[in-house]
């Protein structure tokens, strides 16, 4: 919901919705005056217009629906959402009041929370996984991988999700300032001449990430993650 929200820019429409779940959680709700009133005052939405919008889209999309015979809007069940889009990840990130409004950070929470579960998991499946250099072994199957470091590559957020990749990187940071994931910069061990560094990348189709580091020049190697938040289970659905 969260990466669907940031690829089709309705990431301020989820937020309303979120906030009406939390605060309706029978799944129904008039939403006369008093409470539009009361949303638009704690989520600082100007003018009336802007509910308004926000309704409407979550209408054309079948999240919110109006019976017209009760006069009641109805809220649809996450997992009826789920189906209709045919999401089969059933990984999920527990939204509350504290942090249904931090959008960015928790859609960077979800991506690289997910992407660091996916990693570790194919380092299971294969024994040993190597990247950049770096070699990643399967230990035992009390290993806990939930701490340990696994590198995630904003180019691979891209491919996977058709992110952007500046989008990536702001998504990322956006989790680390929110304290949902740590995150370790990683730098080349030997410093190198930036010149030669620059030709090398270039002829070897590489991106040329040369940061000054230490008082040296360094190539910028991927970052690594890991998770600070836990991921909950929805239940299967059928469709």
């Amino acid at each position: 919901m969260f990466i669907d929200a940031q690829k089709n820019k309705y990431s301020n429409e989820l937020k309303y919705f979120l906030l009406l779940k939390l605060i309706y959680p029978s799944g129904k709700t008039r939403l006369n005056d008093v409470d539009l009133s009361f949303i638009e005052f704690i989520t600082n939405i100007k003018d009336r217009k802007t509910s308004k919008k926000y309704l409407e889209f979550l209408q054309s999309i079948g999240w919110v629906k109006f019976n017209n015979k009760t006069k009641h809007f109805i809220l649809v069940s996450f997992d009826k959402i789920r189906v209709e889009n045919d999401w089969k990840v059933r990984l999920a990130f527990p939204i509350n009041f504290s942090n249904y409004y931090k959008i960015k950070a928790v859609t960077g929470a979800v991506i690289y929370g997910y992407l660091h579960k996916d990693f570790w998991r194919k380092v299971k499946r294969d024994k040993s996984v190597q990247l950049k250099g770096s070699t990643y072994n399967f230990v035992s199957p009390k290993f806990n991988y939930k701490q340990q470091l696994a590198p995630v590559s904003v180019i691979g957020v891209e491919q996977i999700f058709d992110i952007p990749i500046a989008t990536a990187s702001r998504l990322k940071n956006f989790a680390f300032k929110e304290n949902f994931i740590q995150l370790k910069k990683n730098y080349s061990e030997t410093p190198i001449h930036k010149t030669m560094a620059a030709l090398y990348c270039k002829y070897n189709n590489l991106n040329p990430n040369i940061v000054f580091h230490n008082g040296n020049y360094h190539l910028q190697l991927i970052d690594t993650v890991y998770p600070l938040f836990y991921f909950s289970k929805r239940s299967s659905v059928e469709t």
